[in-house]
This record gives structure tokens, sequence and C-alpha cells, in this order.
């Protein structure tokens, strides 16, 4: 894969255990992106720099990270996602030609549909989400069940970055993405994550023996429609 050719992708274990993902995020958004797209980063990350060499103006949404600021006419919009819930608190997005949210709704303690609720006001009609997310009936999870272990590790004592609190199937997450008024345009799972253990090998390189469903990683890209309903009004919080 490019990205894990990369010097600085060998050196940190997150981006080496990511590299594939973002291998596969990238010529997503490459397929599905006009020339020179303005792009929103949900929970900016390392995949920033990956989606400006498309080239693409990308802003961020969500906590301010100082390893990820905004480049030269871009900008960060402070916004919890927790929040998402209250429609009088969404930042005010618009005429974004696609939304990249990886490795996000997992971390939340509310429901994903608010959260794509808002994501799809950011976006110009039939513009594009596109969302990663790992798949909780992955073959590594059953097995770990089978042998009486659970899959998912305990929460952690950081309300900002808790851990994974659910994931998701397949199934879910395009039920989700309809409940949230935007069409499903497609979506596939693969063995993306390299943890370097030795089952994650033996799983990795079965590639597509394994079956669909079971694969660790979703990624999945849905469209605003043409057309979509009133948007719920919002109302200034009181100071």
């Amino acid at each position: 894969m490019e990205f894990e050719q990369n010097p600085r992708a060998r050196m940190d274990p997150y981006l080496s255990a990511h590299a594939a993902r973002y291998d596969l995020l990238l010529a997503k958004v490459r397929e599905l992106a006009p020339p020179n797209p303005r792009i929103l980063d949900v929970g900016p990350s390392y995949e920033g720099a990956r989606l400006r060499s498309l080239p693409a103006t990308v802003d961020s949404l969500g906590f301010r990270d100082e390893r990820f600021l905004p480049g030269e006419g871009e900008q960060h919009v402070q916004f919890d996602l927790r929040d998402a819930e209250r429609t009088e608190l969404w930042p005010q997005l618009a005429d974004y030609d696609l939304v990249v949210c990886a490795e996000v709704i997992e971390h939340l303690p509310i429901s994903p549909v608010p959260v794509l609720r808002l994501l799809g006001t950011a976006l110009r009609p039939r513009g594009w989400l596109v969302l990663q997310t790992p798949n909780a009936a992955r073959l590594s999870n059953r097995l770990r069940l089978l042998a009486g272990r659970n899959p998912f590790e305990p929460l952690r004592e950081d309300s900002v970055n808790p851990g994974h609190v659910r994931e998701y199937t397949v199934s879910e997450l395009l039920e989700m993405a309809r409940k949230a008024d935007l069409e499903v345009g497609g979506w596939l799972t693969a063995d993306y994550f390299a943890t370097g253990s030795r089952a994650n090998s033996v799983v990795r390189g079965l590639g597509p023996l394994v079956p669909r469903f079971l694969r660790a990683g979703i990624t999945a890209w849905f469209r605003k429609p043409p057309r979509t309903r009133p948007e719920p009004p919002r109302r200034t919080p009181a100071t």
C-alpha cells in the first residue's frame, strides 16, 4: 500500500496500523469528489494531510487538536458531537462537496443518527459523506466471544475519549443513514487494520476468503439527496 511505504507511517504505530485504511479512504474520496473539493473532516486526525494531497481545502469539526491545525484558508469548527441531539446547538455548516467521518461514531455515547443528520446539513445537494467504523460483527470479535472473552475494551476513565462505546454492523449503519435522510451509495468491508498479532496477520492474509460481513472495517458512502426535508429551526443558546 502507498501509505505503508511512507517512513513516518512505519515509525508511528497508529499510522502503521491504519495505513491500509487511509489508502482505501483516499481512493474512495478521489472517486467521489470533484476537482479541488471542499472537505469537512470530522474529528481531525492524520487523514487531513492525506486529503489535502488531492488537492483539497479541508476544514475540520470536533474537538481542537494542536497536532492537526487548519491550513491557510481553512477553518476548524469547535463542536462536541455529543451535543448533536440538540439541533439548536448545531453549528452553521454548508456547501461541502464531501464530509469524512472516519473512526468517530464508535466513540460516541449517543446515537449516530443525529450526528449523521448534522453532517448532512454540511453537504451541498448530491454531496457525499464517507464514513469508516469498525465492524462489530468481525471475525476476531466472534472468536473472542467463543473463547469466553469480551471482544471490547473496557471504557476508559476519560469522558472526552472513552474508547469504543458502541460498535456497529453493516446493516445497523445503513439503517441509521436512511433515518438521517441520506441515500446509501455503497459500502465495503476490509481487514485493513494491522495490529501486528499473529491472528491478525492470518485473517488479513485470507483476504476475500473471509465473508464480507465478517471483515474488520466498514467503509460506507452516503449521498445527500437533491431535495431534503426542511431543517429544524435553530435557536441561539441563552447566555
